[in-house]
């Protein structure tokens, strides 16, 4: 008997036996492991790599770093406004949007820090509140926006330096390879189905890089800040995946390690704790998927605004803002 020497109290007197099982298990384990770890060495040396090679286009097609030099123009550009500027200026200026309100002031730092861009073309700029934001942080920021009434109301100091301006995404007058950085918070969603292809090819257009855009998916709108009737005031609900797939179809790839900084996701919530669920979408385009109200406390944006809401909605397990990132294919 092999083991009449061991002892309990000296475990180490035990002798070792090493079966046919042990030794395949062993070596199957050690093979796993080993080619785990070539993987991963060889999978972090690819990502290293492909950093690299973005930076080197980055500083291949960014612009100039300094200096405030306004954006070249197309020579034949003529300015067209659209159908529904009205409903835009009556939600500046009737309550539907609060005073000096601005969307994406409150997630504009983090881009900064995590995207390289000196000029930026806020597109559906609003107040031009975004803009100021950008200037303030030594960007060369511009802007343009369909409601010229809100221009006029809140930022007449921007448009007397044609800093903003008034138009529509499907025209802009900017000649092409413009911009570092194409820049929209939540705007795409008002625009309308059969603008859809102008205004995404126009954007990749202008844009020498990066595009970082928030896309509302959410069918819930107020008509005004105080009022919850529906507005209808979202009238182009499509899922993420159709988005992607139409910016692609310009030329512009996702920023797949942007959209992985930025994107708040969670998995905590039961069905039990979701709310007010919607259908949104188009069954011929990218097809339809349910959007839902969650208690889930957020600032909204400026943060001196100080304005904290608790409803929050969220498809599958993205929450709101849902943010898109694109490099543009050169």
């Amino acid at each position: 008997n092999d083991y009449t020497a061991w002892s309990c109290s000296d475990p180490m007197s035990r002798p070792l036996r090493s079966s046919p099982i042990s030794i395949v298990l062993f070596t199957v384990v050690a093979t796993l492991a080993v080619s785990w770890l070539a993987k991963s060495i060889s999978t972090g040396s690819s990502n290293s790599d492909r950093l690299k090679e973005w930076q080197a286009l980055d500083a291949r097609y960014l612009g100039k770093s300094k200096g405030d030099t306004p954006p070249a123009r197309l020579d034949n550009y003529k300015y067209k406004t659209n159908d529904y500027q009205e409903v835009y200026d009556k939600s500046w200026l009737a309550g539907g949007y609060p005073k000096q309100s601005c969307w994406g002031c409150r997630f504009a730092p983090q881009v900064i820090t995590k995207l390289p861009f000196h000029n930026v073309l806020d597109a559906g700029t609003g107040n031009g509140a975004l803009v100021r934001l950008m200037r303030d942080h030594g960007k060369s920021a511009w802007g343009i926006e369909l409601s010229e009434a809100v221009l006029k109301s809140e930022c007449p100091d921007l448009l007397e330096k044609k800093v903003v301006e008034a138009g529509v995404l499907t025209n802009l007058p900017y000649a092409s390879n413009s911009f570092d950085l194409v820049f929209s918070s939540d705007v795409l969603e008002h625009i309308h189905e059969d603008e859809a292809d102008k205004v995404v090819s126009e954007l990749v257009r202008v844009s020498r890089r990066h595009l970082f855009l928030s896309i509302s998916l959410k069918p819930h709108t107020k008509a005004s800040a105080d009022n919850d009737a529906e507005a209808n005031r979202h009238t182009m609900l499509r899922p993420r995946s159709w988005w992607e797939a139409k910016f692609a179809q310009y030329g512009a790839e996702v920023n797949r390690e942007m959209l992985w900084a930025m994107q708040e996701k969670s998995t905590r919530f039961t069905a039990a704790e979701k709310d007010d669920c919607r259908t949104a979408g188009s069954k011929t385009q990218g097809g339809e998927f349910q959007v839902c109200v969650v208690n889930s406390t957020w600032l909204v944006g400026k943060p001196e605004q100080a304005n904290v809401r608790r409803d929050r909605c969220m498809v599958g397990d993205e929450l709101e803002p849902w943010f898109f990132s694109f490099r543009k294919r050169r």
